[in-house]
């Protein structure tokens, strides 16, 4: 074992050849005579005692700013802005899910209940959690859907993966979105244990929701639970965006449908009580359900990307 000062001159140079140099971890271990594990040991030694001290120019103040504007221009109670560097659409959810992730975890608290809808982008989420152990931490479907989506993104799994990141437990929904007519969503609401869920579900803490739209591709579409005669006649009256499988239009406006009378989910209404509604999507495709969800007061608490929040700013 060399002595100290042996040692830290040795870290020093290990960390000029790989900072300065652009040498690999691999070159430096052949140029120095050590083994590639030692190098690493000792890269991560220097990170440790300061030798070597990174830091990133934030290129963030455009996002901040982005994160003020809306938080004005809409009455937002907070906003989250992720910066993109490509318009990848798979790349663009990946890191608005990751922004996400890191602000759910900031936020959840010793018993707090979280309602969770269903999206690709909240699935895709659940990737970036970190664990947190969070006594007494509660999950609650807010709305119906126990099926496979498109992509594999299953509603129940989804919420599974947000009790047990936060060590909680989780009340599931188990019924559809959508029943496949209206006397079957009676008999269902008339079950005391889909009731008993509802009921917990107007009284979360946090909403966290996904916004989409009406459009092919869309998830709540994807499922199939929408009949076409549905979507065209939410086409027809101009509907943009839903969420919670309750549809409104551009203006922020709900846009009544025959689909209503199937829904197994909290209303708007319902969702407005709730402290914190966390919208959660972005993407060109979603820009105009997420300015109809603004004007309408659907969320309180946005969590998109840049490019998307510069457009919202611009369109308004």
């Amino acid at each position: 074992m060399p002595r100290r000062k042996d040692h830290f001159a040795l870290a020093c140079e290990v960390a000029k050849l790989y900072y300065y140099e652009d040498l690999t971890q691999d070159q430096i271990g052949e140029v120095l005579g050590l083994s590639r594990q030692k190098v690493s040991r000792l890269l991560r030694w220097a990170k440790e005692e300061g030798i070597v001290q990174i830091r990133v120019l934030d290129t963030g103040e455009d996002t901040k700013t982005l994160e003020a504007r809306l938080r004005e221009r809409f009455g937002l109670r907070d906003v989250r802005v992720a910066s993109t560097f490509s318009r990848d659409p798979g790349l663009v959810v990946k890191r608005i899910a990751q922004v996400a992730a890191s602000y759910l975890r900031g936020v959840v608290e010793p018993h707090t209940s979280l309602g969770v809808a269903y999206g690709k982008t909240l699935f895709a989420m659940t990737h970036f959690l970190v664990p947190k152990v969070v006594p007494g931490f509660q999950v609650v479907q807010i709305m119906g859907g126990y099926g496979k989506l498109k992509g594999d993104v299953v509603a129940v799994e989804l919420a599974r993966a947000l009790a047990q990141n936060f060590g909680g437990s989780v009340v599931y929904l188990l019924a559809p979105a959508f029943a496949k007519d209206e006397a079957t969503r009676n008999a269902l609401l008339g079950d005391e244990r889909v009731a008993r869920v509802l009921e917990l579900a107007r009284n979360v803490d946090i909403a966290l929701v996904g916004i989409g739209g009406v459009t092919s591709g869309s998830t709540l579409l994807d499922t199939g639970d929408i009949y076409p005669h549905e979507v065209e006649e939410l086409i027809a009256r101009k509907a943009v965006g839903n969420i919670c499988g309750n549809f409104y239009n551009e203006q922020g406006e709900p846009v009544p449908c025959q689909a209503d009378r199937r829904r197994i989910a909290l209303t708007l209404q319902e969702l407005s009580r709730i402290p914190r509604v966390i919208g959660v999507a972005g993407g060109e495709e979603k820009l105009r359900p997420i300015l109809g969800a603004l004007r309408g007061k659907f969320v309180n608490i946005l969590i998109t990307d840049d490019v998307t929040a510069s457009a919202l700013l611009e369109g308004d």
